[in-house]
């Protein structure tokens, strides 16, 4: 295999290796030793992971908490809207019911004349 191939290959990249002669000068002595990282960096980069974790978690559930007290605001707005609507509606049914006045008012908006009809019965 070609040098080049060997830079891809060679599984050396993780291991540095010396050489030295040995006392007597018979030839020379290779040791290996593996790179490893610090104890701190791996506790470092699962600590990060998990604090991503943590932010994503709790910024999704704020948005949604966010969005369901806007919700809650505008149902609030509407169901007040709707008493009052609901509130003035009963008061103009109870006049319309006890009040000759307003009874005869309306009859007129409609086209009705209720003191010929009463007179005539």
């Amino acid at each position: 295999m070609s040098k080049a191939a060997n830079i891809y290959w060679d599984n050396s990249q993780s291991r540095s290796t010396t050489v030295r002669r040995t006392a007597k000068g018979r030839g020379p002595v290779t040791r290996t030793r593996r790179r490893t990282a610090p104890w701190w960096l791996s506790s470092l980069i699962v600590t990060s992971i998990f604090v991503m974790l943590i932010i994503s978690i709790n910024f999704r559930a704020f948005t949604e908490m966010r969005e369901e007290a806007s919700q809650n605001t505008r149902l609030a707005t509407q169901i007040q809207s709707l008493t009052d609507e609901n509130l003035a509606l009963q008061e103009e049914i109870h006049a319309l019911k006890t009040n000759p006045e307003i009874i005869q008012r309306e009859a007129k908006k409609i086209g009705i004349n209720l003191r010929s009809e009463v007179s005539s019965q």
